[in-house]
C-alpha cells in the first residue's frame, strides 16, 4: 500500500533522481591534498633528508633500545597510574569530605603542573631533601634496605614516578566519570539483595565502569607513550634522548627526528590495536 507522502515524492516515469553533491566537502578535500602535496614537494626539492641514512638508522641497535625503553616506561607508568587513579577516584566518590578533599587537591596539583617540572623535581629535588632512603622494621634495629638517594632515584625511577603520579590525576577523573556513569538503580538493587558496599563496587560498578572508560584509557595510553620523550630532559635513554645524542654528533637532525617519529607512530599503532581489541572484547553495551 502506497501512502500519500510516498505518492507526492515519487518520481514520474522517465525522471532520474539526482542527489545533491556536497561541494564544500570536496573543495576542502582537494585543498588538504594540495597542501600535503605542496609540503612534500618542498621537502623533496630542498632535499632535507637523506633517505639512505634515514633507513640506515631506522633499525639501528641504539634506536631500537630507545624505542623499547620508551614502550616499557610508558606501559609501566600507565599501569601504576591506573592503580593510583582508581584509589583517588574512589576517594572522590566516597562521600567522606576529608578523603574527597585530599583527592581533589591531588588532582588539582598534578593536573595543574607540567609533567616536565614534576620529572625535574623528582630527579633533582628529592636527593637534596633526603640523603638516604632507609627501610627498617619499626621499633627494632633491623635495617632491611639503606642506600643513598642518588643511587635509588635514577633517571628511570624519577621518570616513572613523575609520569605515573601525573597521569594518575587524569586517570582518576576518567575512572570517576565511569563510576558515576553506572546507573544508580543497579547499586540500589545490589544493596537490596544484601551486597556490601565493597561487593557492589567489585561486582557491579567497576566491571561496567571499566567498559565505559576503555576508549579514554586507550587515548591516555597513547598520550603516555609520547610523553616518555620528556624523560630525555633528565637523561633517561628513551627514544628521543638517543636520537638527539646521535644527531648532536653527526648533524643528521632531520633524518634522526624522522626515525624517532616513525617509531612513535609504530608505538601508537600498537596501543591503538590493543584499544580496538579490548573494545571488541568488552563492548560498552
Amino acid at each position: 500500500m502506497t501512502t500519500a507522502l510516498e505518492v507526492d515524492f515519487a518520481p514520474e516515469a522517465g525522471q532520474q533522481v539526482v542527489h545533491r553533491r556536497n561541494w564544500g566537502a570536496w573543495l576542502l578535500s582537494f585543498a588538504c591534498l594540495a597542501g600535503v602535496a605542496l609540503i612534500l614537494n618542498a621537502g623533496i626539492s630542498a632535499r632535507i633528508m637523506d633517505m639512505e641514512r634515514f633507513l640506515g638508522y631506522l633499525f639501528s641497535e641504539q634506536v631500537l633500545i630507545g624505542a623499547r625503553n620508551a614502550l616499557f616506561l610508558g606501559t609501566l607508568a600507565l599501569a601504576i597510574a591506573c592503580g593510583v587513579g582508581l584509589v583517588i577516584a574512589l576517594m572522590r566518590v566516597s562521600g567522606n569530605p576529608v578523603l574527597a578533599g585530599i583527592a581533589a587537591t591531588y588532582v588539582y596539583f598534578f593536573r595543574g603542573t607540567p609533567m616536565l617540572i614534576q620529572l625535574l623535581f623528582w630527579f633533582n629535588a628529592v636527593p637534596i631533601m633526603f640523603d638516604t632512603i632507609t627501610l627498617a622494621i619499626p621499633f627494632t634495629d633491623i635495617v632491611l634496605f639503606q642506600q643513598p638517594t642518588t643511587k635509588v632515584v635514577t633517571p628511570f625511577v624519577a621518570a616513572l614516578i613523575g609520569l605515573s603520579l601525573a597521569e594518575a590525576g587524569y586517570m582518576s577523573e576518567i575512572i570517576r566519570a565511569g563510576i558515576q556513569a553506572v546507573d544508580q538503580g543497579q547499586r540500589s538493587a545490589a544493596r537490596a539483595i544484601g551486597m556490601t558496599q565493597g561487593q557492589v563496587l567489585h561486582r557491579v560498578v567497576i566491571p561496567q565502569a571499566g567498559r565505559i572508560i576503555l576508549p579514554a584509557a586507550g587515548n591516555q595510553y597513547i598520550m603516555m607513550l609520547k610523553s616518555t620523550s620528556l624523560a630525555s630532559a633528565i637523561g633517561y635513554l628513551e627514544l628521543l634522548r638517543i636520537t638527539t645524542d646521535i644527531y648532536s654528533s653527526n648533524f643528521l637532525v632531520v633524518e634522526l627526528l624522522a626515525v624517532a617519529a616513525v617509531w612513535y607512530l609504530v608505538m601508537t599503532a600498537f596501543a591503538t590495536g590493543i584499544q580496538s581489541t579490548l573494545e571488541r572484547l568488552f563492548p560498552h553495551r
